[in-house]
């Protein structure tokens, strides 16, 4: 019996279960986690406006509508990844963490074998090396830093069974699938949703690497609506999760931390793109509010009554344009009734109920505000879907 086997055996002993010791059971211990466990610290290999991201042995979901900037934000993270040690580590809001260059793999199933090229070469090339005048980057050397796969041709399956190969064989730091869902024939089959994304699991645990998953909202736009069963699993396994969106009316495109397992950050991103690709930073663009219809809603509407709300969930604020603000904490406290999670529906109800909000669009803007101040905060039950919880304040 070697040691291990008898500490298995002590540890049974202790517990009054003395039993016969197998491969499993020494399998099974190998997992267990004890307040003396010693455990490397999490390695995070960026920052998004100063709050840690993109995890190393773990999984990072990027979402949002068609053409919503999904793959901009991967440009800016291929680019942050290749910065020369010593220059400034930072594209826009993302910053790498470390001095030395990442090893960065894009599996690219959606886009022409020409677009891959033209990203690669006229977008991040020119963000990594500050060549922004439209030119092929010249620094050739930036090539050691990506291994960039098109890979649209191939069977879904061929898919499936070449990524972990090159992960194997070229050892990325930050591995980008774009986009998951050709990875599957059937993105609402269960099973084989799951399977993928325990693999991708423990092939980031293996080779050490950060697994960044990109996949379409619903149609819906809810944020936690990811497509599919699929997406569905994706937020449960992810440890976070960034939502891309385009500013309605405008040509002005965001990112946010929509969740994350430990990291709260409240503000977004804001950039536009110039005339040769290239994205920018910018500021929340000041727009007319919409209806839900999409209409622009009238000045008369934006007048929001004190009437037209339940008092007690108002407070006097001079200093404001309508002269109140809205009692955050009394109201998402009394919609929570005293429980410890509400479903996104559920809250939506009771809060319209109690403050007399008749448009689904005013709540979530009272939703967003609540949020900014740390009032409530979305989470997931334990079928995937959004819920509200009010942190200890």
């Amino acid at each position: 019996m070697n040691n291990k086997d008898s500490l298995v055996l002590e540890e049974l002993s202790h517990a009054g279960e003395p039993s016969e010791i197998t491969p499993e059971l020494i399998e099974l211990d190998g997992c267990r986690i004890t307040s003396e466990s010693n455990l490397p610290e999490e390695e995070f290999m960026m920052k998004l406006l100063g709050k840690k991201c993109f995890p190393r042995k773990d999984l990072t979901t990027i979402t949002g509508p068609a053409k919503s900037g999904k793959t901009f934000y991967t440009s800016m993270l291929m680019a942050c990844c290749a910065k020369k040690t010593g220059d400034d580590q930072k594209i826009l809001g993302l910053e790498r963490i470390g001095e030395k260059p990442l090893k960065v793999m894009w599996y690219d199933t959606e886009q022409s074998k020409q677009t891959t090229k033209e990203i690669l070469s006229k977008r991040i090339f020119s963000m990594a090396d500050g060549n922004s005048n439209g030119e092929e980057s010249l620094t050739s050397d930036l090539d050691q830093q990506f291994y960039v796969f098109n890979v649209r041709a191939l069977t879904c399956q061929e898919r499936r069974e070449k990524l972990p190969l090159a992960i194997k064989t070229y050892r990325p730091d930050i591995v980008i699938i774009d986009g998951i869902a050709d990875l599957l024939p059937d993105i609402n089959d269960g099973p084989k949703a799951t399977e993928l994304i325990e693999q991708l699991l423990q092939l980031a645990d293996e080779y050490e690497c950060n697994i960044t998953i990109i996949i379409h909202l619903n149609r819906t736009g809810e944020k936690s609506n990811l497509r599919g069963w699929l997406g569905s699993v994706m937020l449960q396994k992810s440890y976070e999760v960034f939502v891309c969106e385009k500013v309605f009316g405008t040509s002005v495109m965001s990112v946010e931390m929509s969740t994350s397992r430990r990291t709260y950050l409240n503000e977004k991103l804001y950039y536009q793109v110039d005339e040769k690709g290239i994205p920018y930073a910018t500021d929340m663009p000041d727009i007319q509010p919409r209806n839900e219809k999409g209409q622009f809603a009238s000045k008369k509407a934006n007048n929001l009554s004190v009437n037209s709300f339940n008092r007690d969930y108002l407070i006097d604020n001079p200093e404001s344009d309508q002269g109140w603000d809205w009692n955050l904490q009394k109201l998402f406290a009394d919609a929570m009734a005293g429980k410890a999670l509400a479903g996104s529906d559920e809250m939506m109800e009771a809060v319209q109920r109690l403050s007399h909000i008749k448009q689904k669009q005013y709540y979530y803007k009272v939703l967003g505000e609540a949020e900014s101040k740390g009032i409530v905060k979305k989470t997931y039950d334990r079928n995937g879907r959004i819920a509200i919880i009010m942190p200890p304040r």
